[in-house]
């Protein structure tokens, strides 16, 4: 899948956000128990990027937002 250009919004309902608000957590809570920058979570949940976690960080996502592994949408799962 090709990389949005600079500034380019790519179409999505940001799945990640409903997941972080759901928990309770803000971008930069959720930042911190992943390992990411608050500027990437931002960019995941505008649209501009598409997450990209390693296996390790969707695990602490998930524990984060209180969800098992195989119950988070296809969108957040790590690319093998």
């Amino acid at each position: 899948m090709n990389r949005p250009r600079k500034n380019q919004r790519i179409q999505t309902n940001s799945p990640l956000r409903k997941l972080r608000n759901k928990a309770n957590l803000t971008q930069e809570q959720l930042a911190n128990k992943i390992g990411v920058a608050v500027s990437t979570v931002r960019r995941w949940e505008r649209g501009f990027a598409k997450p990209t976690m390693t296996l390790a960080q969707t695990k602490r996502f998930c524990q984060a937002i209180n969800q098992n592994f195989d119950e988070l949408p296809n969108s957040l799962l790590p690319k093998i």
